[in-house]
């Protein structure tokens, strides 16, 4: 069976990067609806999907991985699409928005916490993984607590670092990718293990 891990990686960094435009605010906060049907289909679905391929090839890591940020896409997709935008809107009760943004810390922070463990876990792949995760990790906790504190500033640099890791995510994905047509390596990703 071929390796399916360059299909989920090149999604999740494709779903990561839109998003990262949007906190880094480099583009109309107003479009950022569109990454709602990406995260479940495209961030989520296909890593799910790839989730079940790994563990058929027997490959824990992947599984796991995949297994758990595809479920992020689609919950944060749920989050976004029914729950927080009805909260939050114009005429939302302060009390209403402090319980959108404490549940958003929440569910970041217990995903900062699995990506920790991903990250530990990585440093036996390659480096590239490494950086991503690593990022991905002050990704996480610079939303979580630019969420809960209502600093955008944070909110601003968590999306730098998310279209960072995005980027890197994006080769690594095409260095699987190319390998697997080529026949060889052609993207150094620099093997640890």
């Amino acid at each position: 069976m071929a390796d399916p891990g360059a299909w989920a990686v090149l999604a999740f960094s494709t779903n990561s990067f839109m998003l990262g435009l949007y906190n880094a605010q480099l583009v109309d906060a107003n479009g950022a609806a569109i990454v709602i049907p990406m995260a479940f289909l495209f961030g989520g679905l296909v890593q799910v999907v790839v989730a079940v391929l790994e563990v058929i090839r027997g490959n824990l890591f992947g599984a796991v991985v995949f297994g758990s940020y595809g479920p992020f896409w689609i919950i944060y997709g749920l989050i976004e699409e029914r729950y927080a935008g009805k909260v939050a809107s114009a005429g939302a009760a302060v009390k209403d928005q402090l319980a959108v943004s404490s549940a958003l810390t929440v569910f970041l922070a217990m995903f900062a916490i699995l990506t920790f463990f991903f990250l530990i876990a990585s440093l036996r792949t390659d480096m590239v993984l490494v950086a991503v995760f690593a990022l991905l990790l002050a990704a996480f906790v610079l939303l979580a607590l630019g969420i809960h504190s209502g600093n955008t500033g944070l909110e601003k640099t968590s999306g730098w670092l998310t279209l960072i890791f995005a980027v890197l995510g994006w080769y690594h994905g095409a260095g699987g990718l190319i390998a697997a047509t080529f026949g060889r390596k052609v993207l150094p990703v620099g093997p640890l293990s």
